[in-house]
């Protein structure tokens, strides 16, 4: 029997929760009423809850990483609220091992101002997240990406506003500075694809300069920085508007790398702007706003790891930072539940990675809050360490 996790082994164990989620027992029918903490509110991609409406932590932090709830059912890792309800254990049931997971508290601004929880989301513990709008002109069309769930996600969860204004964004970072100042370190704008990528890219630039004006007017330019995810512009003279934002990371995503799969898994990308001219646009942005701050994500598990890290290591050659994000099935995507990657396929990737960030300057898009991320357990040097015989 395992009964301690050492902390050089905590980015493995990520990994591994990573790959077959985590079983919700029924004693967390209980924990809202016993701790406090930041609820999923289906805001972003949502698995399959066992078919229950539990609340549950949008995500955990085992010994400082940030690990996103994926709960598919049956498990080896189990979450388990104790007798005494004060407890919350994370139980690995074929070695005994118990973990004790932090929870993550929720935004005092969203008691102190209710609204803002129309309009933003706390995201990994510490990034506030913007997303608008919340619909995609791919499902219009049905060529959305085939992992994508934002359609279904937004009509089980009708709370947020559609399409935010550049007030919403200052009042809500005002807020956010007045009452939880110290736990927010960056800004996420992110949302659906406008038909109008010109104009779909200038909304959410507007955002990002929304919250510069705040951030700077309260002196933490610096301290707090704005990352935008989104489609590049048919016209890549617009991207010199994100001059106008210090400290800012944007992320144009190719989502795989070899170009029949992106035919595949991105069909509204593949016809609408092309892999290529996304390739292009990646290279524009990175001497618009420099090396290593513009980024592309690849998802892992849509393709082989050989081929993620292929394409990895061609987007670090090029100055740009590959974001390695892991596949979490979902109810609402075109997969479905019926695809997720191996343990052995994401430690491999893993291994990819931290090469990687030995011999490029790379910098992860998520820098403490990616839960279903792992660029920045790479940059820590996380994964040269052994993989734990318990996981193997």
């Amino acid at each position: 029997m395992i009964t301690e996790l050492k902390h050089e082994e905590a980015a493995w164990v990520k990994l591994n929760l990573l790959t077959y989620g985590i079983e919700i027992t029924p004693s967390i029918a209980n924990l809202s009423q016993k701790m406090n903490f930041a609820e999923r509110k289906n805001f972003y991609n949502n698995p399959l809850w066992q078919g229950t409406k539990l609340k549950v932590p949008q995500e955990l932090r085992i010994h400082g990483l940030v690990v996103g709830l994926n709960a598919y059912g049956k498990s080896p890792w189990q979450l388990v609220l104790t007798n005494t309800g004060k407890e919350l254990v994370l139980k690995h049931t074929n070695t005994g091992l118990e973990i004790h997971p932090d929870l993550i508290s929720d935004l005092n601004m969203f008691a102190k101002k209710p609204r803002t929880l129309r309009l933003a989301n706390f995201y990994g513990g510490a990034a506030l997240a913007f997303f608008s709008p919340r619909g995609c002109y791919f499902f219009t069309d049905n060529t959305q990406c085939s992992f994508c769930s934002l359609a279904g996600t937004a009509n089980e969860e009708r709370r947020f506003i559609g399409l935010l204004s550049k007030k919403d964004v200052c009042t809500t970072v005002a807020s956010a500075l007045e009452y939880d100042f110290n736990r927010i370190e960056q800004i996420m704008i992110v949302g659906g694809n406008m038909r109008d990528l010109n104009k779909g890219f200038h909304h959410h630039i507007e955002l990002a300069l929304a919250a510069f004006e705040i951030l700077t007017a309260n002196g933490v330019e610096d301290k707090i920085s704005i990352h935008i995810s989104t489609m590049p512009p048919r016209n890549l003279k617009l991207l010199e508007k994100l001059k106008a934002v210090k400290n800012i990371h944007v992320m144009f995503n190719l989502e795989v790398w070899e170009p029949t799969t992106f035919l595949k898994i991105c069909p509204g990308k593949a016809q609408d702007y092309g892999r290529g001219n996304i390739i292009h646009a990646l290279e524009k942005l990175r001497d618009t706003i420099g090396t290593y701050k513009a980024h592309s994500l690849l998802v892992t598990g849509l393709e082989s790891p050989e081929t993620t890290i292929k394409g990895a290591t061609a987007l670090a050659s090029m100055g740009i930072s590959p974001i390695i994000n892991v596949y979490h099935s979902d109810q609402h995507s075109v997969i479905g539940l019926k695809k997720r990657p191996s343990f052995n396929e994401l430690t491999s990737i893993a291994c990819g990675l931290q090469s990687l960030y030995d011999r490029f300057p790379l910098k992860p898009y998520w820098k403490s809050c990616g839960r279903n991320a792992i660029d920045a357990e790479a940059e820590s040097g996380l994964f040269h360490t052994p993989i734990p015989e318990f996981l193997s």
